[in-house]
Protein backbone atom coordinates (compact mmCIF):
# COMPACT_ATOMS: atom_id res chain seq x y z
CA UNK A 1 0.00 0.00 0.00
CA UNK A 2 1.03 3.56 -0.85
CA UNK A 3 2.84 5.51 2.41
CA UNK A 4 0.55 8.22 2.73
CA UNK A 5 1.68 11.42 4.04
CA UNK A 6 1.62 12.56 7.55
CA UNK A 7 -1.58 14.96 6.70
CA UNK A 8 -2.94 12.16 4.82
CA UNK A 9 -2.33 9.62 7.61
CA UNK A 10 -4.37 11.74 10.14
CA UNK A 11 -7.15 12.16 7.56
CA UNK A 12 -7.41 7.99 6.76
CA UNK A 13 -6.96 7.61 10.55
CA UNK A 14 -9.83 9.93 11.21
CA UNK A 15 -12.15 8.74 8.41
CA UNK A 16 -11.64 5.15 9.01
CA UNK A 17 -10.27 4.41 12.34
CA UNK A 18 -13.07 6.56 13.93
CA UNK A 19 -15.65 6.14 12.27
CA UNK A 20 -18.89 5.06 13.52
CA UNK A 21 -18.99 2.49 10.73
CA UNK A 22 -17.25 -0.46 9.05
CA UNK A 23 -15.18 0.62 6.63
CA UNK A 24 -13.14 -0.95 3.25
CA UNK A 25 -11.20 0.85 0.34
CA UNK A 26 -10.91 -1.63 -2.84
CA UNK A 27 -8.89 -1.79 -5.34
CA UNK A 28 -10.41 -2.86 -8.79
CA UNK A 29 -8.77 -6.02 -8.90
CA UNK A 30 -10.79 -6.75 -5.83
CA UNK A 31 -7.75 -6.93 -3.42
CA UNK A 32 -7.43 -4.58 0.21
CA UNK A 33 -6.29 -1.48 0.01
CA UNK A 34 -7.14 -0.35 3.73
CA UNK A 35 -10.01 -1.81 6.31
CA UNK A 36 -10.54 -0.32 9.51
CA UNK A 37 -10.67 -2.49 12.81
CA UNK A 38 -13.88 -1.87 13.14
CA UNK A 39 -14.94 -4.10 9.72
CA UNK A 40 -11.88 -6.60 10.49
CA UNK A 41 -13.44 -7.27 14.28
CA UNK A 42 -17.00 -7.63 12.40
CA UNK A 43 -15.70 -10.27 10.39
CA UNK A 44 -13.27 -11.76 13.12
CA UNK A 45 -9.68 -10.65 11.59
CA UNK A 46 -7.12 -8.24 12.26
CA UNK A 47 -6.73 -4.97 9.66
CA UNK A 48 -3.46 -6.80 9.15
CA UNK A 49 -4.73 -10.23 8.00
CA UNK A 50 -7.31 -8.19 5.76
CA UNK A 51 -4.28 -6.65 3.99
CA UNK A 52 -3.78 -9.92 2.56
CA UNK A 53 -7.59 -10.65 1.63
CA UNK A 54 -9.66 -10.52 -1.65
CA UNK A 55 -13.09 -9.66 -1.19
CA UNK A 56 -14.82 -12.91 -2.81
CA UNK A 57 -12.72 -14.41 0.22
CA UNK A 58 -15.57 -13.27 2.46
CA UNK A 59 -18.49 -12.42 0.30
CA UNK A 60 -20.14 -15.20 -0.49
CA UNK A 61 -23.90 -13.41 -2.19
CA UNK A 62 -21.59 -12.85 -5.41
CA UNK A 63 -19.03 -15.02 -7.67
CA UNK A 64 -15.45 -13.86 -7.98
CA UNK A 65 -16.12 -12.99 -11.83
CA UNK A 66 -19.59 -10.77 -10.73
CA UNK A 67 -17.62 -8.78 -8.04
CA UNK A 68 -14.60 -8.18 -10.39
CA UNK A 69 -17.24 -6.68 -12.82
CA UNK A 70 -19.25 -4.91 -10.28
CA UNK A 71 -15.56 -3.15 -9.12
CA UNK A 72 -15.03 -2.55 -12.40
CA UNK A 73 -18.14 -0.25 -12.81
CA UNK A 74 -18.24 1.19 -9.64
CA UNK A 75 -18.63 5.37 -10.00
CA UNK A 76 -19.15 8.24 -7.82
CA UNK A 77 -22.97 7.52 -7.49
CA UNK A 78 -23.18 6.00 -4.24
CA UNK A 79 -24.75 2.47 -4.75
CA UNK A 80 -26.41 0.75 -1.94
CA UNK A 81 -26.66 -3.17 -1.73
CA UNK A 82 -27.66 -6.01 0.35
CA UNK A 83 -25.01 -8.99 0.66
CA UNK A 84 -23.81 -11.93 3.06
CA UNK A 85 -20.48 -12.46 3.81
CA UNK A 86 -18.56 -15.55 5.66
CA UNK A 87 -17.03 -14.55 9.00
CA UNK A 88 -13.18 -16.26 9.81
CA UNK A 89 -15.22 -18.58 11.99
CA UNK A 90 -17.29 -19.88 9.48
CA UNK A 91 -20.50 -17.70 10.34
CA UNK A 92 -22.53 -15.52 7.82
CA UNK A 93 -23.89 -12.46 7.97
CA UNK A 94 -25.93 -9.86 6.26
CA UNK A 95 -25.14 -6.63 5.46
CA UNK A 96 -25.73 -3.57 3.79
CA UNK A 97 -22.82 -1.88 1.37
CA UNK A 98 -23.11 1.81 0.44
CA UNK A 99 -19.90 2.08 -2.40
CA UNK A 100 -18.56 4.69 -3.93
CA UNK A 101 -15.79 4.64 -6.51
CA UNK A 102 -13.13 7.28 -6.55
CA UNK A 103 -9.25 7.78 -7.36
CA UNK A 104 -6.58 8.43 -5.04
CA UNK A 105 -2.48 8.91 -5.86
CA UNK A 106 -3.64 7.67 -9.39
CA UNK A 107 -5.00 4.29 -8.40
CA UNK A 108 -9.18 3.56 -8.76
CA UNK A 109 -10.24 2.52 -5.58
CA UNK A 110 -14.03 1.85 -4.10
CA UNK A 111 -14.55 3.03 -1.06
CA UNK A 112 -17.35 0.92 1.05
CA UNK A 113 -19.38 1.46 4.26
CA UNK A 114 -20.31 -1.59 6.09
CA UNK A 115 -23.34 -2.40 8.06
CA UNK A 116 -24.50 -5.21 9.99
CA UNK A 117 -27.82 -6.09 9.50
CA UNK A 118 -28.32 -9.56 10.62
CA UNK A 119 -30.41 -8.48 13.27
CA UNK A 120 -32.50 -6.31 11.35
CA UNK A 121 -33.43 -8.39 8.87
CA UNK A 122 -34.21 -11.04 11.77
CA UNK A 123 -36.33 -8.02 13.20
CA UNK A 124 -38.29 -7.54 9.94
CA UNK A 125 -39.16 -10.89 9.46
CA UNK A 126 -40.91 -11.19 13.35
CA UNK A 127 -42.83 -7.96 12.59
CA UNK A 128 -44.72 -9.89 9.90
CA UNK A 129 -46.16 -11.92 12.64
CA UNK A 130 -48.40 -11.43 15.63
CA UNK A 131 -48.77 -8.08 17.62
CA UNK A 132 -47.47 -8.99 20.42
CA UNK A 133 -44.60 -10.38 19.12
CA UNK A 134 -44.08 -7.45 17.62
CA UNK A 135 -44.49 -5.86 21.45
CA UNK A 136 -41.91 -7.93 22.43
CA UNK A 137 -39.15 -6.98 20.00
CA UNK A 138 -39.65 -3.01 19.71
CA UNK A 139 -37.79 -2.87 22.85
CA UNK A 140 -34.66 -4.75 21.97
CA UNK A 141 -33.82 -3.25 18.52
CA UNK A 142 -32.45 0.36 18.29
CA UNK A 143 -34.45 2.83 16.66
CA UNK A 144 -38.21 2.93 16.38
CA UNK A 145 -40.82 0.41 15.24
CA UNK A 146 -43.69 1.80 13.63
CA UNK A 147 -46.97 1.30 11.93
CA UNK A 148 -48.17 3.45 9.56
CA UNK A 149 -52.05 2.99 8.40
CA UNK A 150 -53.28 4.99 5.11
CA UNK A 151 -57.04 4.33 5.00
CA UNK A 152 -59.50 4.33 2.17
CA UNK A 153 -60.33 8.05 2.17
CA UNK A 154 -56.64 8.89 2.18
CA UNK A 155 -56.20 9.82 5.81
CA UNK A 156 -52.97 8.40 7.61
CA UNK A 157 -52.31 7.40 11.39
CA UNK A 158 -49.72 5.61 12.83
CA UNK A 159 -51.51 3.10 14.86
CA UNK A 160 -48.19 2.02 16.21
CA UNK A 161 -45.00 3.62 17.19
CA UNK A 162 -42.10 2.00 20.16
CA UNK A 163 -41.11 3.89 22.62
CA UNK A 164 -37.19 4.27 20.63
CA UNK A 165 -39.02 7.14 18.63
CA UNK A 166 -38.76 9.37 21.92
CA UNK A 167 -35.00 8.99 21.78
CA UNK A 168 -34.74 9.24 18.03
CA UNK A 169 -36.94 12.77 17.60
CA UNK A 170 -35.35 13.77 21.09
CA UNK A 171 -38.76 14.02 22.65
CA UNK A 172 -39.79 14.11 25.77
CA UNK A 173 -40.96 10.57 26.98
CA UNK A 174 -44.84 10.52 26.51
CA UNK A 175 -45.04 13.07 24.11
CA UNK A 176 -46.54 10.35 21.71
CA UNK A 177 -49.92 9.47 22.67
CA UNK A 178 -52.04 6.41 20.60
CA UNK A 179 -52.44 7.41 16.78
CA UNK A 180 -51.21 11.22 17.16
CA UNK A 181 -47.78 10.93 15.41
CA UNK A 182 -47.62 14.90 14.93
CA UNK A 183 -44.52 15.91 17.31
CA UNK A 184 -43.07 13.41 15.58
CA UNK A 185 -43.46 14.78 11.94
CA UNK A 186 -43.23 18.45 12.56
CA UNK A 187 -39.90 17.58 12.89
CA UNK A 188 -39.31 16.36 9.23
CA UNK A 189 -37.62 19.42 7.69
CA UNK A 190 -39.98 21.13 4.69
CA UNK A 191 -37.81 20.43 1.85
CA UNK A 192 -38.00 16.64 2.64
CA UNK A 193 -41.48 15.84 3.28
CA UNK A 194 -41.83 15.87 -0.56
CA UNK A 195 -39.45 12.56 -1.30
CA UNK A 196 -41.39 10.93 2.00
CA UNK A 197 -45.08 11.43 0.19
CA UNK A 198 -43.50 10.30 -3.35
CA UNK A 199 -42.26 6.71 -1.79
CA UNK A 200 -44.97 6.44 -0.09
CA UNK A 201 -47.04 7.11 -2.96
CA UNK A 202 -45.19 4.47 -4.73
CA UNK A 203 -45.34 2.25 -2.39
CA UNK A 204 -48.79 2.11 -1.97
CA UNK A 205 -49.42 2.23 -5.88
CA UNK A 206 -47.36 -1.39 -6.07
CA UNK A 207 -47.53 -2.88 -2.42
CA UNK A 208 -43.42 -2.73 -2.99
CA UNK A 209 -41.05 -1.92 0.24
CA UNK A 210 -40.62 2.07 1.11
CA UNK A 211 -36.95 3.18 1.74
CA UNK A 212 -36.80 6.71 2.73
CA UNK A 213 -33.67 8.92 3.89
CA UNK A 214 -34.53 12.04 5.59
CA UNK A 215 -33.43 15.09 7.76
CA UNK A 216 -35.67 15.56 11.47
CA UNK A 217 -34.69 18.65 13.42
CA UNK A 218 -33.56 16.86 16.93
CA UNK A 219 -34.81 18.34 20.25
CA UNK A 220 -31.50 19.25 20.92
CA UNK A 221 -31.71 21.67 18.06
CA UNK A 222 -28.88 19.45 15.60
CA UNK A 223 -29.92 17.60 12.15
CA UNK A 224 -30.11 14.18 12.22
CA UNK A 225 -30.77 11.97 9.59
CA UNK A 226 -33.03 9.29 9.50
CA UNK A 227 -33.47 6.14 7.18
CA UNK A 228 -37.49 4.56 6.95
CA UNK A 229 -37.19 1.16 5.69
CA UNK A 230 -41.33 -0.40 5.47
CA UNK A 231 -43.33 -2.95 4.42
CA UNK A 232 -46.82 -2.74 3.01
CA UNK A 233 -49.61 -4.95 3.24
CA UNK A 234 -53.36 -4.43 1.76
CA UNK A 235 -56.03 -4.35 4.45
CA UNK A 236 -59.25 -6.13 4.15
CA UNK A 237 -60.84 -2.68 3.68
CA UNK A 238 -58.77 -1.20 0.98
CA UNK A 239 -56.27 0.12 3.20
CA UNK A 240 -52.73 0.07 3.23
CA UNK A 241 -50.60 -0.49 6.38
CA UNK A 242 -46.80 -0.17 7.21
CA UNK A 243 -45.07 -1.61 9.17
CA UNK A 244 -40.93 -0.43 9.50
CA UNK A 245 -38.15 0.73 11.27
CA UNK A 246 -36.61 4.38 12.13
CA UNK A 247 -32.40 4.53 12.17
CA UNK A 248 -30.70 7.17 13.13
CA UNK A 249 -27.88 7.05 10.40
CA UNK A 250 -26.65 10.57 10.75
CA UNK A 251 -22.80 9.20 11.61
CA UNK A 252 -23.10 7.07 8.04
CA UNK A 253 -24.37 9.94 5.37
CA UNK A 254 -21.19 11.58 7.39
CA UNK A 255 -18.70 9.56 6.91
CA UNK A 256 -19.75 9.34 3.13
CA UNK A 257 -19.87 12.73 2.84
CA UNK A 258 -16.29 12.93 3.59
CA UNK A 259 -15.38 10.01 1.50
CA UNK A 260 -17.07 12.55 -1.49
CA UNK A 261 -15.06 15.34 -0.20
CA UNK A 262 -12.22 13.77 -0.54
CA UNK A 263 -12.85 11.74 -4.25
CA UNK A 264 -13.34 15.53 -5.40
CA UNK A 265 -10.92 17.78 -3.38
CA UNK A 266 -7.34 18.95 -3.63
CA UNK A 267 -6.22 18.09 0.30
CA UNK A 268 -3.25 20.76 -0.04
CA UNK A 269 -5.39 23.63 -1.24
CA UNK A 270 -8.65 22.76 -0.47
CA UNK A 271 -9.89 24.02 -3.92
CA UNK A 272 -11.29 20.98 -6.76
CA UNK A 273 -9.17 18.71 -8.32
CA UNK A 274 -8.59 18.28 -11.59
CA UNK A 275 -11.21 15.15 -11.94
CA UNK A 276 -13.76 17.24 -10.32
CA UNK A 277 -13.16 20.48 -12.32
CA UNK A 278 -12.70 18.65 -15.37
CA UNK A 279 -16.31 17.60 -14.54
CA UNK A 280 -17.66 21.44 -13.37
CA UNK A 281 -16.27 22.79 -16.96
CA UNK A 282 -18.18 20.24 -18.56
CA UNK A 283 -20.86 21.28 -16.82
CA UNK A 284 -20.61 24.84 -17.71
CA UNK A 285 -20.05 24.40 -20.81
CA UNK A 286 -22.77 22.53 -21.93
CA UNK A 287 -24.89 25.17 -19.73
CA UNK A 288 -23.72 28.31 -21.84
CA UNK A 289 -24.01 26.70 -24.79
CA UNK A 290 -27.79 25.68 -23.90
CA UNK A 291 -28.31 29.30 -22.67
CA UNK A 292 -26.52 31.17 -25.14
CA UNK A 293 -24.46 32.70 -22.49
CA UNK A 294 -21.02 33.69 -22.21
CA UNK A 295 -18.23 32.47 -20.31
CA UNK A 296 -14.63 32.83 -19.92
CA UNK A 297 -11.51 30.60 -18.44
CA UNK A 298 -8.16 31.50 -16.37
CA UNK A 299 -5.42 29.57 -16.49
CA UNK A 300 -2.27 30.39 -14.39
CA UNK A 301 1.31 29.35 -13.09
CA UNK A 302 3.17 30.19 -10.35
CA UNK A 303 6.27 31.30 -12.78
CA UNK A 304 10.16 29.98 -11.48
CA UNK A 305 7.80 27.74 -8.77
CA UNK A 306 10.77 25.28 -8.66
CA UNK A 307 13.32 27.46 -7.34
CA UNK A 308 10.83 28.45 -4.56
CA UNK A 309 10.55 24.50 -3.59
CA UNK A 310 14.54 24.42 -3.99
CA UNK A 311 15.79 27.05 -1.74
CA UNK A 312 13.08 27.28 0.68
CA UNK A 313 11.83 23.68 0.78
CA UNK A 314 8.75 21.96 0.26
CA UNK A 315 6.56 22.71 3.15
CA UNK A 316 7.31 26.19 2.54
CA UNK A 317 6.71 25.63 -1.10
CA UNK A 318 2.83 24.45 -0.11
CA UNK A 319 2.25 27.09 1.79
CA UNK A 320 2.72 29.46 -0.73
CA UNK A 321 0.67 27.38 -2.68
CA UNK A 322 -1.94 26.99 0.06
CA UNK A 323 -1.89 31.35 0.24
CA UNK A 324 -2.21 31.51 -3.52
CA UNK A 325 -5.53 29.76 -3.80
CA UNK A 326 -6.70 31.44 -0.63
CA UNK A 327 -5.74 35.09 -2.41
CA UNK A 328 -7.25 34.33 -5.11
CA UNK A 329 -10.16 33.19 -3.75
CA UNK A 330 -11.10 35.82 -2.04
CA UNK A 331 -11.40 38.18 -5.40
CA UNK A 332 -13.52 35.50 -7.05
CA UNK A 333 -17.04 35.87 -6.91
CA UNK A 334 -19.20 33.01 -5.21
CA UNK A 335 -20.48 31.91 -8.87
CA UNK A 336 -16.94 31.59 -10.26
CA UNK A 337 -14.91 28.18 -10.08
CA UNK A 338 -11.32 28.03 -8.66
CA UNK A 339 -9.45 24.40 -9.18
CA UNK A 340 -5.84 23.55 -9.07
CA UNK A 341 -5.17 21.84 -12.28
CA UNK A 342 -1.66 20.24 -11.11
CA UNK A 343 1.30 20.97 -9.54
CA UNK A 344 1.78 25.08 -9.63
CA UNK A 345 -1.24 25.71 -12.19
CA UNK A 346 -4.51 26.56 -11.31
CA UNK A 347 -8.06 27.69 -13.24
CA UNK A 348 -10.82 29.65 -13.03
CA UNK A 349 -14.38 28.87 -14.60
CA UNK A 350 -16.34 32.98 -14.91
CA UNK A 351 -19.83 32.01 -15.95
CA UNK A 352 -21.69 34.97 -17.30
CA UNK A 353 -18.48 36.57 -18.24
CA UNK A 354 -16.89 37.74 -21.70
CA UNK A 355 -12.94 37.53 -22.67
CA UNK A 356 -12.84 41.86 -22.06
CA UNK A 357 -14.47 40.98 -18.01
CA UNK A 358 -12.48 37.60 -17.48
CA UNK A 359 -8.86 39.78 -18.80
CA UNK A 360 -9.94 42.22 -15.97
CA UNK A 361 -10.21 39.89 -13.21
CA UNK A 362 -6.64 37.99 -14.55
CA UNK A 363 -5.19 41.24 -14.14
CA UNK A 364 -6.72 41.97 -10.76
CA UNK A 365 -5.62 38.27 -9.65
CA UNK A 366 -1.72 38.64 -11.19
CA UNK A 367 -1.68 42.15 -9.29
CA UNK A 368 -2.87 40.63 -5.88
CA UNK A 369 -0.01 37.90 -6.08
CA UNK A 370 2.62 40.03 -7.27
CA UNK A 371 2.07 42.44 -4.35
CA UNK A 372 1.96 39.98 -1.58
CA UNK A 373 5.09 39.32 0.58
CA UNK A 374 4.86 35.69 0.75
CA UNK A 375 6.49 34.63 4.71
CA UNK A 376 9.88 33.61 4.51
CA UNK A 377 9.74 33.33 0.25
CA UNK A 378 9.25 37.17 -0.19
CA UNK A 379 7.35 38.43 -3.55
CA UNK A 380 5.72 35.39 -5.95
CA UNK A 381 4.44 36.00 -9.60
CA UNK A 382 2.71 34.07 -11.56
CA UNK A 383 1.37 34.03 -15.53
CA UNK A 384 -2.36 34.06 -16.77
CA UNK A 385 -4.17 32.66 -19.61
CA UNK A 386 -7.52 33.74 -20.87
CA UNK A 387 -9.73 32.15 -23.43
CA UNK A 388 -13.48 32.58 -23.52
CA UNK A 389 -16.03 30.18 -25.22
CA UNK A 390 -16.26 30.57 -29.15
CA UNK A 391 -19.37 28.94 -30.64
CA UNK A 392 -19.80 25.26 -31.05
CA UNK A 393 -16.51 24.83 -28.83
CA UNK A 394 -16.09 22.03 -26.19
CA UNK A 395 -14.51 22.10 -23.00
CA UNK A 396 -11.28 20.29 -24.15
CA UNK A 397 -11.00 23.07 -26.75
CA UNK A 398 -11.14 25.90 -24.62
CA UNK A 399 -8.68 24.28 -21.81
CA UNK A 400 -6.40 24.05 -24.99
CA UNK A 401 -6.87 27.39 -25.51
CA UNK A 402 -6.38 28.48 -22.86
CA UNK A 403 -3.10 26.96 -21.89
CA UNK A 404 -1.77 27.75 -25.30
CA UNK A 405 -2.72 31.71 -24.06
CA UNK A 406 -0.79 30.71 -20.68
CA UNK A 407 2.63 29.70 -22.23
CA UNK A 408 2.49 32.83 -24.62
CA UNK A 409 2.65 34.83 -21.17
CA UNK A 410 5.15 32.30 -20.12
CA UNK A 411 7.33 33.19 -23.11
CA UNK A 412 6.71 36.72 -23.50
CA UNK A 413 8.26 37.32 -20.47
CA UNK A 414 6.14 35.60 -17.52
CA UNK A 415 3.66 38.07 -14.77
CA UNK A 416 1.72 39.11 -17.26
CA UNK A 417 -2.04 38.08 -19.01
CA UNK A 418 -2.15 36.68 -22.44
CA UNK A 419 -6.08 36.45 -24.31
Amino acid sequence: MTTPTTDESVLWDALFEHSGDAMVALRQDGSVYRANRRYAVMLGYTPEQMQSLFVWDWDIQFSKEVLLEMLRTVNDSDAHFDSRQRCRDGSVIDVELSNNGARYRGEALIFCIIRDVTARKATETRLRQSEERLQRIASQVPGALYQYRMAPDGTRSFPFFSEGVWALGGLARGALSGTNADPFMARVLPEDEAIIEANTQASASNLSHAHTEFRIRHGDGSIRWIESRAAPQQEEDGGILWTGILLDITQRVEAEEKIRSMAITDGLTGLSNRQEFNRLLDHEVERATRYHTPLAMIMYDLDHFKAVNDSFGHDAGDEVLRMVAALTNKQLRNTDLHGRWGGEEFMVILPQSGLAAARDVAEKLRTTIANHDFNRVGRVTASYGVADLAPSENAKSLAQRVDEALYRAKDRGRNRVEC
